[in-house]
């Protein structure tokens, strides 16, 4: 596994066509001080980038590693296993792997969650709305999927000035 021992300074987003957007991660294990850092290093770049939810890979980290933050505090999961339950929505979505892009995906509205904290404790939850849209965006990112490929149409909306939270 890539060691997520990176100081906070050292990230840097990584675009779209990186390779690493490509690849599915794998599975985190290196739990402790380091992991908490890059985590607290990942939330730092997202929210300096307006973004609401972040992935290892758009950092240039092939693990399964996400945070996430809608306004209720961090979400941080290792390894995070998502089920969706039925029912919906169409919605616009932007990336910050994808700068100046939105596109419309169906997500489902809720999904049921397993993961891992940064201690290496299982954790569950339930995730509705906002969070759950979140949390299958950056959890596509760790199988190497981009909204690019969740898309119905055959074009790319650029960003307009009200345009959705980048995830």
């Amino acid at each position: 596994m890539p060691s997520p021992s990176r100081s906070p300074g050292s990230l840097h987003l990584r675009v779209f066509p990186a390779a690493v957007l490509r690849r599915k991660s794998e599975v985190f294990d290196d739990f402790g001080t380091p992991a908490e850092s890059l985590a607290t290093a990942m939330l730092s770049l997202m929210r300096r980038k307006r973004g609401i939810g972040l992935a290892a890979p758009q950092v240039g980290l092939s693990i399964r590693l996400l945070v996430a933050d809608i306004g209720e505090g961090p979400v941080i999961l290792a390894n995070p296993e998502l089920v969706p339950l039925p029912g919906g929505e169409i919605a616009a979505e932007g990336c910050l792997s994808l700068p100046g892009v939105s596109i419309e995906v169906e997500r489902a509205r809720a999904v049921e969650v397993t993961a891992v904290d940064l201690a290496g404790k299982p954790i569950r939850f339930l995730a509705r709305g906002l969070l759950a849209r979140v949390l299958q965006h950056e959890t596509d990112h760790l199988d190497g999927i981009l909204i690019i490929d969740r898309t119905r149409s055959t074009g790319v909306a650029p960003v307009r000035r009200a345009s959705p939270p980048s995830l």
